[in-house]
């Protein structure tokens, strides 16, 4: 009766333990569209047409495959070359490597959890015995092979396991998306740079324009064509400009420092580089908005962790499960060393046993509900990061448009600026205009040319955004084999190999 009641007690306690996780989806349930929704941006004057760029992305434009080496794009030698040196210097980076190598190491950590336990004690104990006053010694040494195994019956230990691979590919993930960040990051710094740099000679150039402004109303007051007005107004600007000059030279320092910090360098002020940003040119190839599923490192690493969630919940509900172990030992005691586990005489011993969990006031129900709302949480986490990615692509082709047309409109407004500055100037010489309108020439003249500047970097700064978006990567397959100090993505996962091999195929379920 005993016997038969086994398998019925088993199937009790095994439906009693029927696992929840099920109801989550095995991926992020959402509706992706067949293309990118950004569409040109509408023009109705002809200035305007004239100013949209014929490069600029358009929905016909982004089924093109998503390319590599993008860095390429800039044609910037100087900009590759600190890019190398980030790679190799960066602490963050290295950080993210160590990450990744503890990652690696808690698979085989958490897997060996599979494997019998094998543990060998040798012990010496040395006695003295007296009889009849003669004292004897007696040596005896010890020796003990101990062996313990829970055997994975219902796939417990082998979801563990999974659940640390899945973490550690994540991890791999999350380290290449270091590096893109990296890159981008070194590329915004630079841009950064040159842009203040070119700040701080058009204030320079602004404070020399002024000042040649002011002499020139100073002579004419000398000799009574201007008033002493028209002086303290032009030595008031001049004063103005030296302010606005160091704030330039702070803010250019503050750049220098900050790209040297990213290089992994001390942040001193010794380079020499030529202030000039490059001019895009070629469309952007977007690729299919489901390939970003597929390709950006941050999106994978998030459905890999939700995985691992996944893996984890199902080893809680199978706590509950019955554990089977086994628990053997081999021993010998002998006078010498060299003579244990030498003969026949050795003690064995060999016990399995079956442990069911009946009462452990709710613990084990509370954990495995506990691995299924992280596991919950995993899947909300994946949905935004999803959603996140999308936004973030869609806004940047949406944005690289704005900023061409308003680079456009900038320009012509910096021809027609100097346009006015001149003629204001002449009209000003023969006493047609007075000096407030050179003043709000001079201001308009350079602000417009400040703002071309800022749109210029904003462009390439989008640039970047809009190739890290898509998860494309800086170098091409060619540029990392040639190159080596470039890491790369299959070097970052190479150690992932044997975690995907030690991954067992199938799941006792």
């Amino acid at each position: 009766m005993v016997t038969r009641a086994v398998p019925v007690i088993a199937l009790l306690v095994l439906a009693g333990c029927a696992s929840k996780i099920d109801k989550l989806p095995d991926e992020a349930q959402l509706t992706v569209p067949e293309a990118w929704q950004t569409t040109p941006i509408v023009v109705t004057t002809e200035e305007s047409a004239a100013s949209i760029s014929t490069d600029q992305v358009s929905p016909k434009d982004t089924s093109a495959a998503v390319e590599n080496g993008w860095l390429n794009r800039f044609a910037d030698e100087d900009l590759n070359n600190y890019v190398d040196i980030a790679l190799r210097n960066n602490p963050d980076l290295w950080a993210s490597s160590a990450q990744l190598k503890t990652a690696i190491e808690q698979v085989t950590v958490t897997g060996a959890n599979l494997w019998p336990n094998l543990r060998a004690g040798v012990s010496s104990n040395r006695t003295d015995r007296e009889t009849d006053g003669i004292t004897t010694e007696i040596r005896t040494v010890s020796g003990t092979l101990e062996i313990n195994w829970e055997a994975d019956v219902w796939g417990k230990l082998t979801q563990r396991r999974r659940a640390a691979a899945y973490s550690a590919q994540a991890q791999a993930e999350l380290y290449n998306a270091a590096e893109l960040s990296l890159v981008a990051n070194v590329s915004r710094a630079w841009f950064n740079l040159m842009t203040n740099k070119l700040q701080l000679d058009l204030a320079q150039q602004r404070l020399e324009s002024f000042q040649n402004t002011a002499k020139l109303i100073e002579e004419n007051y000398e000799r009574g064509l201007r008033s002493a007005l028209d002086v303290y107004l032009s030595r008031t600007d001049v004063q103005r400009q030296i302010a606005n000059l160091s704030d330039s030279k702070f803010s250019y320092i503050s750049s220098l420092r900050a790209f040297k910090t990213l290089l992994g360098e001390y942040p001193s002020l010794s380079m020499d580089f030529e202030a000039k940003l490059p001019t895009l040119t070629g469309p952007i190839p977007a690729g299919l908005p489901a390939e970003l599923l597929t390709r950006r490192p941050d999106v994978k690493a998030s459905q890999l962790l939700y995985k691992s969630e996944i893996a984890n919940a199902k080893a809680a509900n199978r706590d509950r499960f019955p554990t089977i172990s086994f628990t053997g030992s081999i021993g010998d005691s002998r006078d010498e060393f060299n003579q244990l586990f030498d003969n026949n005489n050795m003690v064995m011993t060999l016990i399995g046993g079956i442990a069911q969990p009946i009462f452990q006031a709710g613990a084990l129900k509370s954990r495995e509900d506990q691995a299924y709302y992280q596991a919950e949480s995993a899947y909300a986490s994946l949905v935004k990061t999803t959603l996140n990615a999308f936004q973030e692509v869609e806004n940047s082709l949406t944005r690289e448009q704005t900023l061409r047309e308003q680079h456009k409109a900038i320009l012509e407004a910096v021809r027609l600026a100097q346009g006015g500055l001149d003629l204001a100037l002449d009209r000003y010489q023969t006493g047609i205009e007075n000096y407030t309108t050179v003043l709000q020439s001079q201001r308009s003249l350079f602000d417009s040319m400040l703002s071309e500047i800022n749109i210029r970097n904003a462009l390439l700064q989008n640039r970047i955004s809009i190739h890290l978006a898509l998860g494309g990567d800086f170098a091409t397959q060619e540029q990392r084999a040639d190159n080596q100090t470039l890491p790369s993505p299959t070097q970052a996962q190479a150690s992932m190999e044997s975690v995907e091999e030690s991954e067992p195929a199938t799941d006792t379920e």
